[in-house]
Order: C-alpha cells, then structure tokens, then sequence
C-alpha cells in the first residue's frame, strides 16, 4: 500500500474517531441537560419542563424544582384525588371569580346574575385587596362564600393583579375542594343556570369509555366536521345549534377543561417571545379560524388527570413563575390590534392567562379550538354595565 492511500485512511479514521467523540460528548451534554432539568421530590422524579403532546422531544424552559411543594399543596401529585369520568358523572360545579377593588362595581352585575339565575347557591369570592367597606359588603352577601387571597403563601408578584398570576392559583385552591369548578371575570354576566349540566354532558359521556376514546374520537371528528359543514365558532355571537350539541355528546371528544367565549384574534398575536421560551408550540399548525383564541373570563375546569397532569400543573407553575406570567408589562391593546394583524403570527399584544391557557390547550387538542370550546353561546355574555349600589344584591 502507497503512502497516500495510507495517509487517505488514517485521515478517514481520523474523521471516523472525531465524529464518534463529538457525538458521545454531545450525548453527555444532553444527558447532563436532562438530569439538571429533573426535580426530585420526596423520592420521585419530575420534569417540569413543557413538551408539545404531539411532538415531546420540544421542550420549554424548566420551571424552578422550588414549586413542586405548591404542586404537592394542591393535590396534583396525589392521583387519589383525580375524577375519574370514565367510571363517575359530574353533578354541578362551583363557581368563584377574583375581585380587585375597582372592579367592584363591575363585578355588582355579574353576582345580581348569579343571584338570579343561582338561588339558593353560593358564589365563592376572592378579596384581591377590597377596601373595609366592601369587605363588609361582601360579607353581608348571603349567597357569597367570601375568601381572602393569602398571597403571602406565594411568589410576591402573585399580590400584583396586573401579573395575572393569581387566577389560575385561586382555581388551584378551589379545585382542590370540588370536583368541577366554573371561573367567571367580574365581566361576565350569566344567562341562564341549565347550562351548568348542559356542559357537564360534554364530559359525563365518557363514563364507561376507554382512556384513548378521546383521542381516537377527534379524529373521527375532524372527517365528520367536513363532511357535515360544521361551523367554526366566531366573535360574533351565534344562535345556539341543537344538533351540533347532540353531535358534540355523542361522539363525546371534548377537552376536561373547557372554554365559553371566543375573542376576535388569534393565539400567537397574543404570545410574547419570552413566554414562548416556557411553551413552545408549531405555529405552522395554528391557523384561521381554528386558532381563535378563547376567552379565561368564563372556563369550566374538572379534576381529572389529564386537566391536572397535563393543564393545571403548567398554568399553576407559570402563574407562580414572574418571568412567565408576566413576560412584558401589562398595556392595553387598543390601538395595537388590526384587522390585519389580529390572526398575525408575531407577538402584537400579550394576554397573559389568556395566552398561557389557550396555548397549552390548544397544543393538546389537535390545534383546533373547537375540541376545547363548548359551543353554546347564551352561557353567559360579556358587559361592563356596573352596579354601584349593592343594597339591592342583600335583599333575599
């Protein structure tokens, strides 16, 4: 053998013995990422960092293993306390909301609704730093079950509203006591008291079903809205569709968390890129109209494993995560969406819990908000009509 073709095969076997190395070091480099990414709590391990559902190996930013302990106050370690709706049915929900003082006499409409259409019920309010004399009004409510937010017990930015981290927390806390828990804004302003039962029957159809029903039945559905010219859900408010109700029961696909009203724009107009560092996604999938995001003023929650493993455990983290709830200051949006940006693919307006549930629930649901939304549209409107007075909400 020449001396070139020797020197041609040590140079070969030199690429051969670099490219071997390289990838063993890279595979350390990655395993070492994975174990600095892994938490361990009382002797189990977590990873809390966010994967999208159909595509695991993207994942986001991990989240301080400092919260497990919040994760672990809240049940959601213990699987005991998870509904099964494959073996029992939901019956009614709880309802709460989360009041700031200037948003007392918004919130005056929404409990004269529920007193209304809810009598003999209890509304559970959240004090987020009422003044004495609406405390004392609150109090003398006999249909409110009044609550203080102990936000000492969390991150200090939960005590900032404009954080928006403590709505997602606060449904935490209720979650923990019932089964299924209804979260409604101060804005929000019910129609009617049926449609509690009427949305339970989206989810009570799994009883008696295997766990890959739901998955295997979106897609059955995904054929079925074509063939059948299945309406996507818009801003404007439509008449309720009674064969669309009992087609969305029958084939039984809806998500366990689930939402009441759209809004007028997309999801990734509303996500800033920071935040995107916690959830990524494939924005190739979100598309008009399936990606119309859906309103957190009115969200119907029930504690299964999948809202807890794969819903509540994330928003709870980022809620308790500054950088993620809150990934630029609170501005308004008017002015900033367009009727040429508002399905744009960029960040235009951030939408804190908003963006934070709909990005996660849309990720989970084939991309099409129609899987999570509940599509009846006289639950309950939004309006910012204001009672001042709230001598007319004590009278029985």
């Amino acid at each position: 053998m020449d001396r070139k073709k020797i020197l041609l095969y040590l140079l070969i076997l030199s690429f051969i013995c670099i490219f071997y190395v390289n990838s063993f070091k890279m595979k350390l480099k990655k395993k070492k990422v994975e174990n600095e990414s892994l938490c361990v709590y009382k002797n189990n391990t977590y990873d809390l960092r966010y994967s999208i559902p159909q595509q695991p190996d993207i994942k986001g930013k991990s989240f301080n293993c400092n919260l497990m302990k919040y994760l672990d106050d809240f049940g959601f370690l213990n699987e005991s306390t998870y509904v099964d709706l494959n073996k029992e049915e939901i019956i009614g929900a709880k309802i709460v909301t989360a009041i700031t003082q200037d948003h007392r006499d918004e919130a005056g409409r929404m409990l004269e609704s529920f007193k209304k259409h809810f009598p003999g019920e209890k509304i559970i309010v959240y004090d987020l730093g009422f003044n004495k004399k609406t405390v004392k009004e609150m109090k003398s409510l006999k249909f409110v079950e009044y609550r203080k937010l102990n936000t000492s017990k969390y991150p200090k930015h939960i005590a900032k509203a404009r954080s928006y981290g403590f709505k997602w927390i606060v449904v935490a806390e209720v979650l923990k006591e019932y089964p299924a828990v209804i979260w409604a804004d101060a804005s929000i302003r019910f129609q009617n008291k049926y449609f509690v039962e009427k949305v339970n029957k989206l989810v009570n159809c799994y009883k008696g079903k295997n766990e890959s029903h739901r998955h295997d039945e979106k897609l059955v559905v995904e054929k079925l809205r074509k063939k059948h010219n299945i309406r996507y859900m818009t801003y404007k408010k439509n008449p309720n569709n009674e064969w669309l109700y009992k087609f969305n029961v029958e084939h039984c696909y809806k998500a366990n968390v689930l939402m009441h009203i759209p809004t007028f724009h997309g999801i990734l107009s509303t996500t800033h890129d920071k935040f995107a560092k916690y959830f990524p996604t494939n924005r190739n999938k979100f598309n008009f109209p399936t990606e119309r995001q859906q309103s957190t003023a009115f969200v119907t929650f029930y504690r299964t494993k999948d809202t807890v493993q794969n819903v509540m455990k994330w928003i709870v983290l980022c809620s308790l995560t500054h950088e993620c709830t809150e990934p630029v200051r609170w501005f308004s949006c008017d002015g900033h969406f367009k009727n040429d940006n508002v399905f744009a693919k960029r960040h235009i307006c951030h939408r804190f819990d908003q963006t934070l549930l709909t990005t996660i629930l849309h990720n989970a649901n084939n991309y099409d908000n129609r899987n999570y939304g509940v599509e009846l549209y006289d639950n309950g409107i939004y309006a910012h009509d204001i009672l001042k007075n709230y001598k007319r909400l004590i009278k029985i």
